[in-house]
């Protein structure tokens, strides 16, 4: 055999064995999701989600953990002490599980796992009772900075995501967060509910809490922390009105420190596949999410931005721990 017509050989077979061998993404055929909380939380439905869009792609090993309690980070200390090198492991988290630990002396935070994938998420509105006598967004702000104490803001716990987004609004407006009249809830079906009664004049939240009542006329949107319009949103962005503020209520998925290069590698190709997948795209439709996708190191840089915002608004309305 001629040395030429060896080569060719070889390169003849080097092309089935590439064609052959799987992606990294291919390789994933099982998962153990962490979940900072419990069955029907935000963070649950974002796990559920992506265990569905992934049976829908054949992979059919797929373990949900729920572990509720302490604003998800008992789930993280637990992922942290019992995933170490487990290559299927990812853990759930969400705009919550940074703002936590800055309120309370925890003993991990997301800078003890290795965030690897931003999925979805909503942007935050602000909305009023459909009768309410403020007209729009520069009439509240115009109200709140004549009688900061006449506006009642609704939202979740203190520290929580509203509680920020409406400090930093003030803060841009040039009031105070302190001057922000917060009345925190337990869950978002509070808010609902503190809005209709008159007990909040205005609340926030994703759009979802509050569509039901928005489409039966019963609550009316100001506007929307999203960075343009959108088109299933009557609503201008807090842009369009002078606000320069993008706020969203995100969902994303990390996986332990201990992993190599090459594994994360893998599960985060397994995640940018699940992400392009009619299955995946659908259910971001049916559930009103967002495909605010970010790879691994914009993801990281995301967060670390996310962080420094919250702990300067936390430290100025004196909830930050020290």
């Amino acid at each position: 055999m001629t040395i030429n017509r060896r080569m060719a050989m070889l390169s003849l077979a080097a092309g089935f064995l590439l064609a052959a061998a799987p992606s990294q993404a291919q390789t994933i055929r099982s998962l153990d999701i962490t979940v900072p909380g419990g069955p029907g939380s935000g963070l649950d439905q974002a796990a559920r989600g992506i265990e569905e869009a992934l049976r829908a792609e054949g992979i059919n090993a797929i373990k949900v953990n729920n572990v509720p309690g302490g604003g998800g980070m008992i789930a993280i200390s637990q992922f942290v002490t019992t995933k170490e090198g487990n290559k299927t492991a990812v853990v759930v988290q969400g705009a919550g599980t940074v703002f936590f630990p800055l309120t309370n002396k925890t003993p991990v935070t997301l800078a003890d796992v290795r965030p690897l994938a931003r999925i979805a998420g909503e942007y935050e509105v602000i909305a009023v009772r459909q009768d309410s006598d403020i007209k729009d967004f520069k009439d509240l702000m115009a109200r709140f900075k004549a009688n900061p104490g006449s506006i009642a803001w609704g939202g979740g716990s203190p520290g929580s995501t509203e509680n920020i987004f409406f400090a930093r609004l003030a803060k841009i407006g040039g009031m105070t967060p302190k001057q922000v009249n917060f009345i925190p809830h337990p869950n978002t079906g509070e808010v609902v509910v503190s809005a209709l009664n008159g007990q909040a004049t205005v609340v926030g939240g994703g759009l979802q809490d509050f569509k039901t009542q928005v489409e039966a006329k019963k609550l009316r949107l100001l506007a929307i922390a999203s960075p343009e319009r959108l088109p299933e949103v009557d609503a201008p962005t807090l842009r369009e009105l002078g606000y320069d503020v993008v706020f969203a209520n995100w969902r994303g998925v990390s996986v332990h420190k201990s992993l190599d290069d090459k594994s994360a590698s893998a599960l985060a190709d397994a995640f940018a596949k699940l992400v392009k997948s009619a299955h995946w795209k659908k259910i971001l439709s049916d559930r009103g999410w967002l495909d605010l996708y970010l790879p691994e190191q914009p993801y990281q840089a995301f967060i670390a931005e996310e962080t420094r915002q919250a702990k300067e608004i936390l430290t100025e309305l004196g909830l930050a721990t020290q």
